[in-house]
């Protein structure tokens, strides 16, 4: 359900661009430091973003290096880390061990991964107990509206939202406002996971609420507008933060990067109806 919080590098500045990178690898850091290796294959784009707003939002100090990884062992890579690296990597092991859940609730799959992150789960649980009980609730209910075929895309959306709005609400002056961020980001990858697996879900029969719409004469137009509204109520919770630093990288993610995935599940789909014309 996630790699929908993408940035646009076309539309990013080198320097930008650069930037992102040390927040990723400073990120990836992180991980390894924390729980080995192996598990920086966790690492995302979506959890990235929230490591560079929160960071942009308190400015805090930051730590810089120029060194060689195992990924890029032929050159040296510039990773930045901060106070905020350390809960955005614990978030990355949440999401990863709650998807490694429903891989194996749905499919049978990935329980390795699921084995493998149950003890740093079990020990972020005890570190932010209130969180990860609201997470926890949300998905439940997710699961349960899910099982009981559950049409109402709002409620699902706004479910979800709550996931989200928990993650990135790490803050004591803003955390209303990083709340809100979160939670239509939150509706938004919720609906867009949805608009992607489609056509997989109706040749495998498993469930997705948009299925009853998917024939529709407006479906991907109707998706791009309820996707646009959820995008836009993001955008408007993020400009109420009074963020200068890193803006336009935030901004790029925000305005352009988040359609890269949509992007391509429409071009992909015109195809096929090209092919079968």
């Amino acid at each position: 359900m996630f790699g929908y919080i993408q940035y646009n590098k076309e539309a990013l500045s080198e320097e930008e661009y650069a930037i992102y990178r040390s927040y990723y690898c400073g990120l990836c850091k992180s991980i390894k430091q924390l729980y080995g290796i192996k598990m920086t294959r966790i690492l995302s784009n979506d959890l990235t973003f929230i490591q560079i707003l929160l960071s942009a939002l308190n400015e805090p100090d930051e730590v810089i290096h120029e060194e060689k990884c195992a990924v890029h062992y032929m050159r040296k890579i510039t990773s930045r880390t901060n106070c905020y690296d350390d809960y955005v990597a614990k978030m990355n092991v949440v999401l990863a061990y709650f998807k490694a859940v429903d891989d194996v609730r749905d499919e049978g799959r990935n329980k390795g991964m699921l084995k493998t992150l149950k003890q740093p789960f079990l020990n972020i649980k005890e570190e932010y107990p209130h969180k990860i009980a609201s997470i926890e609730k949300a998905l439940d209910a997710i699961h349960q509206l899910e099982d009981e075929k559950c049409e109402n895309l709002d409620l699902l959306c706004n479910t979800f939202g709550q996931v989200m709005g928990e993650i990135v609400s790490f803050d004591a002056i803003f955390g209303e406002e990083l709340y809100q961020l979160g939670y239509h980001l939150g509706k938004f990858i919720y609906l867009m996971d949805a608009y992607d697996d489609i056509e997989e879900d109706i040749k495998k029969a498993t469930f997705n609420p948009l299925k009853e719409r998917y024939h529709d004469a407006h479906f991907d137009d109707d998706m791009k507008m309820m996707l646009e509204v959820f995008m836009g109520d993001a955008s408007l919770a993020f400009e109420r933060l009074p963020i200068i630093t890193h803006g336009q990288i935030l901004r790029n993610i925000l305005y352009s990067g988040v359609w890269a995935k949509y992007n391509q599940v429409r071009e992909k789909r015109g195809e096929k109806k090209n092919e079968s014309l």
